[in-house]
C-alpha cells in the first residue's frame, strides 16, 4: 500500500474525527492556554467551536470535559467561564 504525499494516514485518525480538527491535547492546550491568558473569558458553546476551530460537538466534549475536571465551570446561563 503506498501513500500518497500530503494525503492522512486513515489508520492516525480516530472514529468520529474529522481529519481537518487538531488532536484532543492540542485542543485541551488550546483553550486551557486562552483561558489562562483571558481569565473572564465567557463563551458560549457555538463561540469557542468558532474561536478553538472545532465542530459544536466535538467543542462541547472537550469543554465538558474540562468543566468535569475542575479546569471550567458552567455559568447560571449555561456559558463556559475559568474555574478560578
Amino acid at each position: 500500500m503506498t501513500l500518497r504525499l500530503g494525503s492522512p494516514d486513515r489508520r492516525a485518525i480516530l472514529r468520529g474525527t474529522s481529519p481537518d480538527e487538531p488532536r484532543r491535547a492540542e485542543v485541551v492546550q488550546r483553550i486551557v492556554g486562552t483561558y489562562a491568558e483571558m481569565p473572564a473569558l465567557t463563551l458560549e458553546i457555538d463561540d469557542a467551536a468558532r474561536l478553538f476551530g472545532l465542530r459544536i460537538r466535538t467543542c462541547e466534549a472537550v469543554m465538558n470535559d474540562l468543566v468535569r475536571r475542575g479546569v471550567l465551570r458552567r455559568a447560571a446561563g449555561g456559558q463556559y467561564v475559568s474555574a478560578r
